[in-house]
């Protein structure tokens, strides 16, 4: 009986051990188990940055190219006539020219790039507005010019006329007739009207 108790308690003693050694085991020895990653949140409903494009101020626009310069053919000996001067309309307007006030011809037969221009002058409301010449040709005895459209009324001009004198320094600023021709204002190259004016003239600046 004493063999079998004690047969007992090494078994109880043994099982002891085993479960104590199999505890420490598990406690010291093993590795710990890896830690399961939390899942991150992503806002999917965050607003995206506005990307705004840089300002580039747009290019110029082109500058407009200059006029053509007019053609003058001068076929005058500028010491006998001098063609830088205004002329005047001599009595009374038509109504259809109620408007017109005079011509000037500032030309230079010796200059190759600018000979000159030749400009129609009319008033309206109190200003004055001006018709420039695109072509013109004048010889001793003879006038004549074609003009753009005017600044204001869109109408353009035609003059075809003669020096009736060129003793020009005796009869400046006096009321005497020097050139007679007809005046043709036109729109859209039709003619609207036109006259036989009689002209006196003025140098320039006198």
């Amino acid at each position: 009986m004493r063999r079998f108790i004690l047969w007992i308690a090494a078994i109880l003693i043994t099982f002891a051990i085993g479960v104590g050694a199999d505890r420490l085991w598990w406690h010291f020895l093993a590795a710990p188990p890896a830690p399961v990653a939390e899942p991150v949140a992503v806002n999917s409903f965050e607003p995206q940055r506005e990307v705004v494009p840089a300002y580039v101020p747009p290019p110029p626009p082109p500058a407009a190219p200059p006029p053509p310069k007019p053609t003058m053919i001068l076929d005058y000996d500028p010491l006998s006539l001098s063609l830088y001067a205004a002329f005047y309309p001599m009595g009374t307007l038509p109504k259809e020219f109620a408007d017109f006030d005079s011509f000037e011809a500032m030309l230079s037969p010796d200059s190759v790039d600018d000979p000159g221009t030749i400009a129609v002058y009319t008033h309206q409301g109190g200003q004055s507005y001006r018709a420039e010449a695109t072509f013109g040709l004048v010889s001793e005895r003879r006038l004549f010019f074609a003009t753009s459209k005017s600044e204001k009324g869109d109408f353009e001009y035609r003059f075809d006329g003669e020096f009736v004198r060129t003793d020009f320094d005796a009869v400046a600023g006096k009321n005497k007739a020097v050139l007679r021709g007809t005046l043709i204002r036109m729109k859209n190259g039709r003619t609207i009207t036109q006259h036989e004016f009689t002209f006196r003239m003025e140098y320039m600046g006198c």
